[in-house]
């Protein structure tokens, strides 16, 4: 008898092709879902700031997954699949399930975790913080499931403690870099996007906080590296932290030095200077309130009778720290050619040497 022989249609349906049948339609039903939620989040029908948009741009492609173990389990009930078979269906089904489940769970935390920092006026989260998160989302579900084989997780745990110990003695500096890391964030002095000087002169805006160092990106288009723990233990100026700490600064002041010969008319100077900066401040910075009386209006404060000009100040304004060199350059090019219009003379500096003889 030939083994074909055996298999009858009832057979190959019950066994074969219904299961299968069952497992592709789950799947396809499940990819259907997830297409037409992903075509409700990309059309702005739930707000990205929501727990509720949060929950549904978390899914992605889980409802195909949760659809293929659905599938999964009901083609193996079908197929009548007992014993060892079913064992090992079960436990698969268990593990993705866990799976699934544990990455959707750390999708939606690491969702929330970038939405808080983003509300705290951050414009992203930190590598360190969400892989953080991540790593302990999925260390829980491999122990659930190790728990659920039968596998005591006591000893595992105890070498795990024995063994972190030991980690932790060989990776002094790297342990340092971490804790040091977790403290920046979670006091939050410096954010992600905040504007910083360290007190041995570099500065730049944070891009970045990872594990072990922080990524600092310069006005002059450099990335500076520094390790957490250095950073930690620096004194540091940020630009974008207010008075109180934790609030941002909509206000930046800097100042541009002039200076307009002897025989200049003060309140001409005045005049011209100040209508420069309005419109320059306004063509460039146009959030902020220039009228005259309002506290980020620009002033000119003459100050000294130097040795061929009197000098002044313009104190000018901006919402952002790193507007300001924009803002300068412009404001330069523009009062130089208003000057130059208006008769006003920048005098170059001058130096009067006398040679006196004197007879014996």
């Amino acid at each position: 008898m030939d083994a074909f022989d055996i298999l009858t249609w009832p057979m190959v349906r019950d066994m074969a092709v219904l299961p299968v049948g069952v497992v592709m339609l789950c799947t396809l039903l499940g990819g259907a879902i997830a297409h037409r939620i992903k075509a409700a989040v990309a059309k702005g029908r739930f707000a990205e700031d929501s727990f509720v948009g949060a929950l549904f741009r978390a899914m992605g492609n889980l409802p195909t997954m949760c659809g293929f173990l659905i599938g999964l389990n009901w083609g193996a009930h079908i197929s009548g699949a007992a014993g060892f078979t079913m064992y090992i269906i079960s436990c698969t089904l268990f593990t993705l399930l866990v799976w699934t489940a544990a990455t959707f769970l750390q999708r939606v935390l690491c969702r929330m975790i970038e939405l808080r920092v983003t509300m705290d006026g951050s414009p992203a989260s930190t590598s360190l913080l969400l892989n953080l998160v991540a790593a302990m989302v999925y260390t829980i579900a491999i122990i659930i499931v190790l728990d659920a084989y039968g596998v005591s997780i006591t000893p595992l745990l105890t070498a795990l403690g024995v063994g972190g110990m030991a980690v932790a003695l060989g990776l002094q500096e790297t342990m340092s870099n971490i804790f040091a890391g977790l403290h920046i964030i979670l006091t939050k002095q410096i954010r992600i996007g905040d504007h910083i000087r360290l007190e041995g002169g570099a500065e730049g805006q944070i891009i970045d906080i990872t594990w072990r160092f922080a990524r600092i990106h310069t006005v002059t288009n450099n990335v500076i590296i520094v390790p957490n723990n250095k950073l930690a233990a620096s004194v540091i100026t940020n630009y974008d932290m207010g008075a109180e700490g934790g609030t941002s600064v909509e206000d930046v002041a800097f100042t541009v030095t002039v200076g307009v010969a002897y025989d200049s008319d003060l309140e001409q100077v005045e005049r011209v200077t100040l209508d420069v900066a309005r419109e320059v401040l306004g063509r460039l910075d146009p959030s902020l309130d220039v009228s005259e009386g309002a506290p980020t209006a620009p002033a000119v404060r003459f100050h000294t009778f130097g040795d061929s000009s009197i000098i002044f100040n313009i104190n000018l304004h901006t919402s952002s720290f790193r507007n300001q060199y924009l803002l300068r350059h412009e404001f330069i090019k523009a009062l130089k050619k208003r000057y130059e219009n208006e008769g006003i003379e920048i005098p170059f500096p001058i130096r009067t040497i006398r040679n006196e003889r004197h007879e014996a």
